[in-house]
């Protein structure tokens, strides 16, 4: 019973406070995140982390991506893509990060992770909000999301070489990328 009252929690609550978002000119999901983090461990811990609502979390995020490809306009994604936004999405949000972890003391690979970790990007929260503007079909919205895409494409691979030949350094057992 206590799940389904967590469960009966969230989408009231979820519900309620993306509606007075909108009221004040904001994002429905900038309401649902706020709540998130209220209710959530960090502040109230009226809900906690459990596996169940991690798998529920993950079906959410693929089905909110799913929507979203099958709303997006291939031929119009493949015409507006920006190969040098993606690239600049990364390589401003990675150095701004390395350079906070140089500051703050981190070492060469501690830094480089943070730097990696923060160059990623949110698809689903930008389709989220792309969709409640009613723009998804834009042009602009089109080159955002093929951005997005391929700096998520980027990102990924560059975390996977990271935690390939830097994971030692954190303590982590992988097992490295062997080229041959």
């Amino acid at each position: 019973m206590e799940f389904i009252a967590i469960i009966i929690l969230i989408l009231i609550s979820t519900k309620l406070f993306g509606q007075l978002s909108i009221r004040l000119g904001q994002p429905a999901v900038l309401g649902k995140l706020l709540i998130g983090i209220l209710i959530g461990p960090a502040v109230l811990g009226w809900v906690t982390d459990s596996e169940l609502f991690q798998q529920f979390s993950n079906i959410g995020v693929l089905l909110l991506i799913f929507l979203a490809g099958l709303e997006t306009d291939a031929e119009q994604l493949k015409a507006n893509w920006k190969p040098s936004v993606a690239v600049m999405g990364i390589i401003v949000p990675f150095a701004s990060a390395f350079g906070v972890g140089h500051l703050f003391g981190f070492d060469l690979h501690h830094s480089v992770f943070l730097g990696v970790l923060f160059s990623a990007t949110s698809v689903s929260i930008t389709v989220q909000v792309l969709k409640e503007m009613k723009v998804m079909k834009t042009q602009e919205s089109t080159t955002i999301l093929g951005a997005a895409v391929v700096d998520d494409i980027l990102v990924v691979t560059l975390l996977a070489f990271v935690m390939s030949f830097m994971g030692g350094q954190f303590g982590w057992h992988v097992n490295p990328i062997v080229i041959t």
